[in-house]
């Protein structure tokens, strides 16, 4: 018996395997292209990130880094402030693997500025614009961090853009349009 396939069917096939092909590639680059790439270890470190770590942020914001040991344990200590949960004993393998990754004799990978164009919260009602604000805190923030410490540090407008967008780089989900009027609330409502 001779199988034949009819040129639908070959089309079909060509599509499939192109869909199979290509889709998995345009999953990867959704990170955007000023993001580092940093593939998930495979020791024991890797469940102690994925256990620790990753429900805030992922594993590329380590990229961004370039510390000796003192310097990660500090900031894995504010990340335990922050509501991380890490046993001591996992704590230092989670160590030992960000010094020999992104030790102070490696190259960090660059930060770059959000943007973030003014979006005009609820037109010209400055109350709405506030309100719509103050939900991105309670929503976005608060997915991560509690409000309570940061808020009561006094920043200017272009301060909190650096925070936001560093936030976003971290993994908030937040849209660029929001940056700006997002820091100049954070600025009137909890600033100088």
């Amino acid at each position: 018996m001779k199988w034949r396939l009819g040129k639908p069917a070959i089309g079909f096939v060509i599509i499939f395997m192109t869909a199979v092909l290509v889709v998995p590639v345009t999953a990867q680059n959704r990170r955007g292209r000023n993001r580092p790439i940093t593939d998930l270890p495979k020791g024991p470190e890797r469940q102690v990130i994925l256990d620790s770590c990753t429900a805030c942020h992922g594993i590329d914001d380590y990229a961004y880094y370039a510390m000796d040991r003192d310097g990660w344990q500090k900031l894995v200590g504010t990340m335990k402030e922050k509501g991380a949960v890490i046993p001591a004993d996992k704590e230092s393998i989670l160590l030992d693997w960000l010094v020999t990754k992104f030790g102070a004799d490696s190259k960090p990978f660059p930060r770059t500025r959000g943007g973030g164009a003014v979006l005009n919260f609820g037109g010209g009602d400055e109350a709405a614009r506030d309100a719509a604000s103050q939900t991105i805190l309670d929503t976005v923030c608060t997915a991560c961090h509690s409000l309570e410490r940061n808020l009561a540090a006094k920043r200017t407008p272009d301060q909190w853009r650096e925070i936001i967008a560093t936030m976003k780089t971290r993994g908030a989900q937040l849209d660029d349009a929001a940056i700006a009027p997002l820091a100049t609330y954070l600025a009137k409502a909890y600033g100088n």
